[in-house]
């Protein structure tokens, strides 16, 4: 006889994952879950809805260290119309809906807190218009910037490209802000939403933006106000976006670079070096990179990004330069060069065949992956297994003083090794914003989720570096106001601590309250009390 309990603790991991989230629901009840689950399948057809915990269990944690929680079931539309349908289904049965873009996320955000319905978008790939001539693109949630890029080369234009993997999503990537290396010049992927078509939670559809009017679809936004703005950020709490007109941008024919590099640890002189570049806007790409980071770019692994980590310089900016001729690329780069050997004698500039040796003794680096990486695909190999990102707004000369207070509570916190790839030593990436105006700062620490006293060393330690950062006036960039509404005792430290987002979060509940009047895209906090039943990362 087969032992029962054996039997239980095999089975615990999947089939006995809590399936009521909260003390007394009125949302995601049993009976209303049983009921939603026949109208989806007789909506969507049945092949695309599922409740089944092998299909729920892929949906239930991401590479942050937020606990895994599992939907109750899982849709897969294919067209607006399907997406309405699920909406229509859960305001009828008040379920929660999540959306769920291509699922690249690394801090939980497609993670649902108390169950409901996952709404997965990748079947919505299409590319419905792309226009080189007036750089636009028109797409759906499901189409990456693998997708859209050899699609803008095709026409001539390019996308700006994130720090994340090829197969993010467009849309969802552009709508949580996307820091490029392209933000000297043409700012973030933010920046760069022309219109959007949404089906808010009632499920009504609405269109923003020159589309609204009938407009050119290159058309500046105008006259008068633009709500498209006001989905940034939003992560689904709004609706679901379900199409996009984004801006493209030249492509040069030619292409040069330079490699300069610092190696002592005084950011204050990349920061600087880093100003005076951007403010003359030669750069196509310009971002200052930790050597740490070039690692996890190249690294297939945690032995090769370490020692990728090893091998180059501890301070490097990104410049990539474009042009009409070959001539005119060089020429940008030449004088850049010769700017900064002026005015920064301590640095070296790394000649391309220094980097071809450094390719040549190490066979997993090759040098022109390398530099696509950076100006054509995408692609970021996060180390260690998961990794938190501060994602920091400021003047990049405030940065360097109060980036070196984070280091200082991060070793204090952590501790630290000999290793290259220190567990204290976050990987510092300056990227400039409109030339200079303003400064994106990304400290990012790697941590082992399967290792509960890495994780939990790591997590403090980034929850007090970034609580540094702000308390010295710095403005996290990931725009968290949609989910930080709620938490216990923040309605008294938000006006303390950060006023101006005092006025913005008021606005933003009107907003959700009217746009969701039943509360279940992406429920976060209860209308009733205002507050979070669940405490979320």
């Amino acid at each position: 006889m087969k032992s029962k309990i054996r039997k239980e603790v095999r089975e615990r991991r999947v089939v006995h994952r809590p399936h009521i989230m909260e003390k007394d629901p009125t949302h995601n009840k049993n009976e209303n879950l049983e009921k939603a689950l026949a109208e989806l399948k007789d909506a969507l057809g049945e092949e695309w809805v599922s409740d089944a915990p092998s299909i729920r269990c892929g949906y239930a944690r991401d590479q942050s260290f937020v606990p895994a929680t599992y939907p109750h079931i899982v849709c897969l539309p294919a067209s607006t119309e399907d997406v309405q349908a699920i909406y229509k289904i859960a305001n009828e049965y008040l379920i929660d809906v999540m959306p769920y873009g291509t699922g690249i996320s690394t801090v939980g955000l497609t993670i649902p807190p108390y169950g409901g319905i996952l709404c997965d978008l990748r079947r919505m790939d299409k590319i419905l218009e792309i226009d080189g001539e007036n750089m636009f693109a028109v797409v759906e949630p499901g189409v990456n910037f693998l997708m859209l890029q050899a699609a803008a080369q095709q026409v001539g234009c390019r996308v700006l490209n994130p720090s994340t993997s090829a197969t993010a999503g467009v849309i969802s990537n552009h709508l949580f802000c996307n820091i490029n290396t392209m933000a000297s010049r043409y700012g973030f992927g933010m920046d760069s939403i022309i219109d959007v078509e949404a089906v808010l939670p009632t499920g009504e559809i609405l269109t923003t933006g020159p589309a609204s009017y009938g407009a050119v679809k290159g058309h500046v936004p105008g006259p008068g106000p633009d709500i498209s703005a006001f989905f940034r950020y939003s992560f689904g709490t709004l609706g679901i976006v379900t199409k996009m007109t984004v801006r493209l941008y030249p492509e040069p024919k030619y292409h040069q670079q330079i490699f300069p590099a610092y190696e002592e640890d005084k950011l204050e002189v990349m920061a600087e070096a880093l100003h005076m570049i951007a403010q003359d806007n030669l750069t196509l790409e310009l971002a200052h990179l930790m050597n740490s980071f070039y690692g996890i770019f190249i690294g297939e692994n945690n032995k090769e990004a370490s020692k990728v980590a090893e091998l180059m310089p501890r301070h490097n900016l990104l410049t990539i330069f474009g042009g009409a001729t070959q001539e005119e690329a060089d020429l940008k780069a030449e004088i850049t060069q010769r700017i900064l050997e002026e005015k920064f004698p301590m640095f070296d500039f790394l000649p391309k065949e220094a980097l071809l040796d450094l390719t040549e003794e190490n066979e997993f680096v090759n040098l022109d992956k390398w530099v696509k990486y950076f100006n054509v695909t995408v692609r970021v190999q996060r180390v260690r297994g998961s990794f938190m990102i501060g994602a920091l707004i400021d003047k990049l000369g405030n940065m360097v003083g109060i980036e070196k207070m984070m280091r200082d509570v991060c070793t204090d916190q952590i501790g630290t090794t000999n290793d290259p790839l220190a567990p204290d030593d976050a990987s510092t990436y300056l990227q400039p914003y409109h030339m200079g105006r303003a400064a994106y700062m990304e400290y990012d620490l790697y941590t082992n989720q399967a290792d509960k006293d890495d994780l939990i060393r790591i997590l403090i330690g980034y929850g007090r570096a970034t609580g540094t950062a702000m308390g010295q006036g710095m403005a996290f960039a990931a725009g968290p106001a949609a989910i930080e509404k709620g938490i216990p005792m923040l309605d008294l430290a938000t006006p303390a601590i950060r006023p101006n987002m005092v006025q913005f979060l008021d606005a933003f509940v009107k907003f959700k309250m009217t746009l969701d009047p039943n509360n279940i895209s992406n429920r976060r906090w209860e209308y009733e009390t205002g507050k979070m039943k669940k405490l979320w990362f």
